[in-house]
């Protein structure tokens, strides 16, 4: 989970790791716990539901082994490992003893599958998402907040790191209470709820209504409030769990459709000018940034003009894609050139597709 107080991009740890339950350490039982731990990273890092149902994805991860790096175990607490002993004479697994192992799988593997296949490579910079969540159980009615007591936080914070969504949470604190009410989040008031998101400078706000109904089903509504546009959709489910992942998988394919680089999408180089670049740390901070980018290939210098520095960007990705990237990591600001009297944007940037200004 983000800190509320981070805003702003996040780096997302983890991504090429998964962890999985299990009952012993035989060989076995781990090619199998293997095989879908490298599921859960191919679709966290492509942002694709889908991903390991492909047919050249599927062919490929038939030897999980080969991307493997490395694996580690972990026993379980106390009160998870009763109640994974619990659960498993529910579904007559014998004996055994619960635990965790943990796979680190090969990133340059992992992501050569993904672009052999021609899915996306959505790096570890991703928006930060402010999730606003209404929960109404029975009599019971609730605003979600980073320290809630509640199973449902434990449970979105948990599926938003297998998603690879960078969550961030409320405070809940009397500036958040008197900002925003229940009925608010409940009936989707979308002025209240950016205005109360303001302080979190999040890059998306994804706002929830979740009930149980007389028959004991989950459901829930979802929408995501990102760069001025809208996208909703609804989930059910007989367990919660179900429709928090369509909440977090649902935030993750609108935001990867914007920030994700489709394997394919090549713009050669791409022209960038970041201007206010005055000092030697400027230029190094600006260099090492761009070189952060997971849809930078290469960064080389192609013009220095006082403290207007242009770079040509080897680049995966469209243009645009690139631009809300590079936007995401408040170093730089996109600049519009000022116009001369004719209209025309001034001489040194407009023969480049975009320019920067270098944030403090």
């Amino acid at each position: 989970m983000v800190l509320p107080t981070a805003g702003m991009a996040a780096e997302v740890s983890g991504l090429y790791e998964a962890e999985v339950q299990v009952f012993s350490q035989k060989r076995n039982e781990r090619a199998t716990a293997m095989a879908a731990a490298l599921a859960e990273v191919v679709v966290k890092v492509s942002a694709r539901r889908d991903a390991a149902e492909l047919k050249g994805i599927a062919r490929s991860m038939r030897h999980p082994a080969r991307f493997l790096q490395q694996y580690r175990y972990r026993a379980l607490p106390e009160a998870q490992r009763e109640q994974a002993l619990q659960e498993a004479a529910l579904t007559d697994v014998k004996g055994g003893d619960p635990q965790i192992v943990l796979f680190h799988f090969d990133k340059a593997a992992v992501d050569k599958m993904l672009r052999d296949n021609g899915l996306p490579v959505w790096g570890a910079t991703r928006p930060a998402t402010l999730a606003w969540l209404a929960v109404q159980d029975e009599s019971k009615r609730y605003l979600l907040g980073a320290d809630s007591p509640e199973p449902v936080r434990e449970l979105l914070v948990r599926e938003a790191q297998r998603r690879g969504l960078a969550l961030l949470l409320p405070l809940m604190d009397l500036q958040d209470q008197r900002a925003l009410t229940f009925a608010d989040v409940w009936g989707n008031f979308r002025e209240p709820i950016l205005q109360a998101s303001l302080r979190y400078r999040a890059e998306s706000v994804l706002v929830g209504r979740m009930y149980r109904t007389a028959g004991g089903e989950w459901q829930a509504q979802w929408t995501l409030l990102e760069g001025g546009q809208t996208q909703s959709w609804t989930a059910a489910g007989a367990l919660p769990m179900e429709v928090i992942d369509e909440g977090v998988l649902g935030a993750i394919k609108v935001l990867a459709s914007r920030y994700a680089p489709v394997a394919g999408e090549q713009a050669d180089l791409l022209p960038v000018t970041i201007i206010d670049v005055r000092t030697l740390r400027d230029y190094a901070r600006v260099t090492r940034y761009l070189k952060s980018l997971q849809q930078v290939e290469h960064v080389q210098v192609a013009h220095v003009d006082a403290d207007q520095v242009t770079f040509e960007l080897d680049v995966e990705g469209g243009p645009e894609a690139i631009a809300q990237t590079i936007a995401l990591g408040h170093v730089l600001q996109r600049y519009q050139p000022p116009m001369t009297m004719d209209g025309e944007s001034i001489s040194w940037t407009k023969r480049n597709t975009q320019t920067y200004r270098l944030l403090p």
